[in-house]
């Protein structure tokens, strides 16, 4: 009998222990996956809470710059043939007066790029997004070369599939939640002299949640540059309504990164200024746009005055 009972405790144990081999696995598994899926839902699905991220685990989450998104980047003039240095000369006999300037967005993720951008020394204003890999390095660089420095701020698109980046505004927001991003976003570009939008058609239509915006940037005496990916944006005649310095795009330099349609925009942005007076253009951190403006920095500098972009807010 104390036999029987001493293989059947035996025989349970064998079970008991085959069990035990199968589930931990399973269940540490699964525990791994559900973890791995809160972490994800956190930091990329809940836009409201990317604000709560510290910086030093959104940038290591984002190492690449948030895709660029202009849903409505049309310019109202189609880009003229490309003229030569003479040609321009020939044609425009008048006194040089147009006024340009160039703002580089999406700084602090490519170093390389922005470092030969830095060497082309054209009074090019270096907007940077908060939290990028490169951002602390490269603005301190822009900084020694008293270079306009704006925050690239991202604010929420039309199309939610296009991820503006960490320390985005979103209209689900509540006031107090866009003061605290924007506070943070503007403690990671600590040099900002004003700011620009990166992506936003759908923040920037809002006349509420702009509205709240420009409160900000007026407190903190910044300005706003207006970069129009929206037609609808209400930026502009926000911020000269609500006392902002402001400014907005008249040209996309490198929706296409062609670097001779690049010069095609360059010129344009030529002619937009010497017929307006001043003209802002808008480019990024490409290749193509690093040597169209490098093959294309004689002629701006005969034609037109290059100035940083806080010269022309008004």
């Amino acid at each position: 009998m104390a036999a029987k009972k001493k293989k059947k405790a035996k025989q349970v144990k064998k079970v008991k222990s085959f069990v035990s081999r199968l589930l931990y696995p399973v269940l540490l598994t699964g525990l791994v996956l559900f973890s791995m899926a809160a972490a994800v839902f956190v930091i990329f699905l809940q836009p409201g809470t990317v604000s709560e991220i510290s910086p030093a685990k959104v940038a290591s989450v984002h190492k690449r710059p948030p895709q660029i998104m202009y849903e409505e980047p049309a310019d109202t003039l189609a880009p003229l043939p490309v003229l030569s240095p003479a040609l321009y000369k020939q044609r425009y006999r008048e006194k040089k007066d147009g006024r340009v300037a160039i703002i580089i967005d999406d700084i602090g993720y490519k170093k390389s790029i922005a470092e030969q951008l830095f060497e082309l020394d054209m009074n090019i204003t270096f907007s940077f997004l908060p939290f990028g890999p490169y951002t602390a390095i490269l603005l301190k660089e822009a900084g020694d070369r008293d270079c306009d420095i704006l925050l690239h701020l991202p604010m929420e698109p039309k199309k939610l599939k296009y991820d503006p980046g960490p320390g985005a505004l979103y209209l689900k927001m509540s006031k107090s939640q866009i003061g605290d991003t924007f506070k943070k976003d503007l403690a990671a570009v600590s040099m900002a002299i004003g700011l620009n939008n990166h992506m936003g058609s759908r923040f920037s239509e809002d006349r509420k949640a702009m509205g709240y915006l420009m409160e900000l940037i007026k407190e903190r005496d910044l300005f706003f540059v207006d970069s129009l990916t929206s037609a609808g944006s209400v930026g502009y005649e926000l911020a000269g309504k609500t006392g902002v310095k402001t400014g907005k795009r008249s040209v996309f330099l490198d929706n296409e990164q062609d670097k001779e349609k690049i010069k095609k925009q360059l010129d344009l942005l030529i002619r937009l200024a010497r017929k307006n007076g001043s003209a802002i253009g808008i480019g990024h951190p490409y290749p193509a746009t690093v040597a169209a403006l490098s093959e294309y920095r004689d002629t701006l500098r005969e034609n037109v005055t290059l100035v940083p972009v806080h010269s022309l807010v008004r």
